[in-house]
């Protein structure tokens, strides 16, 4: 997991508004919506469940110690999108024994290592890693107006890559996966390769790439992968990575069709899974 700095959340909570209105732009759909697409729920009646539910956003300092207003970003942001969400006065151990004792439904924790949502009445985890690749897998879904036998191409075969490549073989993608460790690529398609028929394949020179795909999922966490001349006029980028992996160049270029946040869609996937955690999608 990239560990978010201040800067990179600085000024979310203000803009949420105008981000769900970028999102329903170009997936048809705000975040509470994309969540539920990837979660395989209905989205009917969704905002009558969520506002029965209290989330608490503990404070962890251990390790390098909290991003300033972190917390405070997830608490606004999941307000934003309908739940009962509060941070306990006090952090760590502490915080926790409040979410506890105030009756918390779930709870948001992060440390330099985890940032999960944990359903207190479920007994369900949900790791930010996981969410973040399904999710912005369903946003390139409903970019693509259905990605089904359309081809894809993975940049970043970690964890939140790999999460997205098998989220995509559920959508019926063809799905081709680039990483700058090629060993460790192939190795992890192959390991998908074995319990699925959709097509997956390691993609091994970048440079042969140029607008061979139209959808690209850039889960880095190094600048100007994705370079211009990759771009056409119909090209579609969903990126978790961060820092954003498009040169400048090419964001000009690909303009409203390139969905990018640090935190925002992962969050609002995470809520979304911990609070109905039977997956249907």
């Amino acid at each position: 997991m990239t560990r978010l700095t201040s800067s990179d959340i600085d000024s979310l909570s203000d803009q949420l508004t105008d981000f769900d209105e970028r999102l329903k732009l170009q997936t048809g759909r705000d975040m509470l919506g994309v969540a539920c697409h990837s979660a395989g729920l209905c989205e009917k009646n969704i905002h009558v469940k969520i506002r029965k539910l209290t989330i608490a956003v503990v404070t962890i300092t251990a390790g390098l110690g909290k991003i300033t207003g972190f917390a405070q970003t997830v608490k606004d942001i999941l307000t934003h999108i309908g739940f009962q969400t509060f941070i306990p006065a006090q952090t760590d151990a502490a915080g926790l024994a409040q979410a506890i004792e105030r009756k918390s439904d779930i709870i948001f924790m992060a440390d330099d290592n985890r940032y999960f949502a944990f359903n207190l009445k479920k007994s369900f985890l949900i790791d930010n890693i996981q969410a973040t690749g399904d999710i912005f897998a369903a946003a390139l879904d409903l970019m693509a107006k259905g990605i089904k036998g359309k081809k894809v191409l993975v940049l970043g075969a970690g964890p939140v890559g790999m999460a997205a490549v098998r989220k995509l073989i559920k959508f019926g993608a063809n799905v081709g996966v680039h990483d700058k460790d090629m060993v460790k690529c192939q190795k992890n398609c192959d390991g998908i390769k074995k319990n699925s028929e959709q097509k997956i394949e390691p993609v091994h020179v970048l440079k042969a790439v140029d607008q061979k795909f139209c959808f690209f999922l850039e889960a880095t966490d190094a600048k100007d992968v994705i370079k211009s001349s990759m771009i056409g006029p119909e090209t579609f980028i969903a990126a978790p990575g961060v820092p954003l992996g498009v040169t400048q160049k090419g964001r000009k270029k690909a303009e409203n069709r390139i969905l990018y946040d640090p935190l925002q869609l992962g969050t609002a996937a995470m809520a979304v899974r911990a609070a109905f955690p039977i997956q249907r999608g």
